[in-house]
């Protein structure tokens, strides 16, 4: 799980890192987005190989859990953002 863990965390930063290095004519919310969906949708298809479970149910276990985490994670964040700069 630790290795998962750094895996997918580090997607949305390798895309920053991309466009600062070397430029990236798109929306990079929306593209981390939609590559983060796709790691968390990997790790839940790699789980059902352990768990012995259906595949869908893995996978969408996996990417929904995975996004309710990620939208906490971006609005504490915000919200944040939004108190140290009062």
């Amino acid at each position: 799980t630790y290795m998962s863990f750094i895996l997918i965390g580090i997607i949305p930063l390798l895309l920053y890192v991309w466009d600062y290095l070397f430029g990236f004519n798109a929306n990079l919310f929306i593209w981390t987005c939609i590559f983060t969906s796709f790691g968390f949708i990997l790790i839940g298809f790699l789980k059902t190989y352990v768990t012995q479970t259906s595949k869908l149910k893995g996978v969408l276990e996996t990417l929904t859990l995975g996004l309710i985490a990620a939208a906490v994670s971006y609005y504490v964040g915000d919200l944040l953002e939004h108190l140290l700069s009062a």
